[in-house]
């Protein structure tokens, strides 16, 4: 019976990211203002990945209201598709976005680092011409290394990237929000970097992320909760999550008994992976340590 479920469940996954390659890695229409930079040797036949905002243009905004390539997206389907067993086409989608993403810096004194965004045609819009080093440069290591370590075949090396990315982050101390989003994303990563640099001041503020008011936007609290279920209780009381995710699940069934809420899908998607932690997210033996 399991391992029938098992097989299901990886078609399913197989499904989904072949779905997500269709879709996302390959432009809206055939509209000159929607296309994307073609390459070949992506799994997608494009370079990077879209996020499928309704409102599109040419040039997208520095904001999140219109169509573009959001880093901290595409840093999230790499690590899920080397969870996945599918290495290859995350390491060949990494390695056909960088250039895009990274700015190398100018050779005195600043190292650059990975922009948070792009327009879908992989050209940064003039805010973001330069970027400087970041959690998502951050995070951008851990996910090329982790790729790097299951790396197998002839699969090409992110080596170089990697080597890129660890000289952007020479000056870089990982920071610390209580944005409930940010701060679960900083508990879940946090394991793989060495010393764990974050854990204590994480679990000094936990209180104000992990707090019932933010399921006025659900994903974000989710977001938090995941970090906790991942981080345990040196960042906060497994207790206070369980809580948590009582409420949550509340707060959902009353959303569907209502008939509409907004953000829904990666509301629940969220709140089911938080009940899943740490499953995929949790960090390997295999699974490489960043020094920083």
């Amino acid at each position: 019976g399991n391992a029938e479920e098992a097989k299901r469940y990886r078609e399913a996954s197989s499904t989904l990211i072949d779905t997500v390659h269709k879709c996302l890695g390959s432009p809206r229409s055939s509209d000159k203002i929607d296309a994307m930079k073609v390459d070949s040797s992506s799994p997608t036949g494009h370079v990077g990945l879209r996020i499928g905002k309704v409102n599109t243009r040419k040039v997208t905004d520095y904001g999140m209201g219109y169509d573009g390539q959001y880093w901290h997206y595409i840093d999230k389907w790499l690590l899920a598709l080397s969870r996945s067993g599918q290495v290859d086409a995350g390491i060949r989608i990494a390695k056909s976005c960088f250039p895009a993403f990274f700015d190398a810096g100018d050779g005195s004194g600043f190292n650059g680092g990975i922009r948070w965004k792009l327009s879908v045609d992989s050209t940064a819009p003039p805010p973001l011409r330069s970027a400087d080093a970041s959690d998502d440069t951050l995070v951008a290591l851990i996910v090329f290394s982790i790729l790097e370590a299951n790396r197998a075949g002839d699969t090409p090396s992110l080596a170089n990237e990697i080597q890129q990315l660890t000289n952007a982050l020479a000056d870089y101390r990982p920071r610390v929000t209580d944005d409930p989003l940010g701060w679960g994303l900083e508990a879940m990563y946090d394991q793989f970097i060495s010393g764990r640099p974050r854990t204590r001041t994480l679990a000094a503020i936990h209180p104000r992320a992990l707090h019932p008011s933010h399921l006025s936007l659900p994903f974000r609290l989710y977001g938090a909760m995941i970090g906790a279920k991942i981080a345990g209780e040196a960042v906060a009381p497994p207790d206070k999550v369980d809580e948590l995710i009582k409420l949550s699940l509340k707060h959902e069934k009353d959303a569907t008994e209502r008939g509409y809420e907004e953000h829904s899908s990666i509301n629940r998607v969220m709140l089911a992976m938080c009940m899943l932690c740490p499953g995929a997210l949790g960090k390997r033996p295999t699974d490489p340590t960043i020094v920083i």
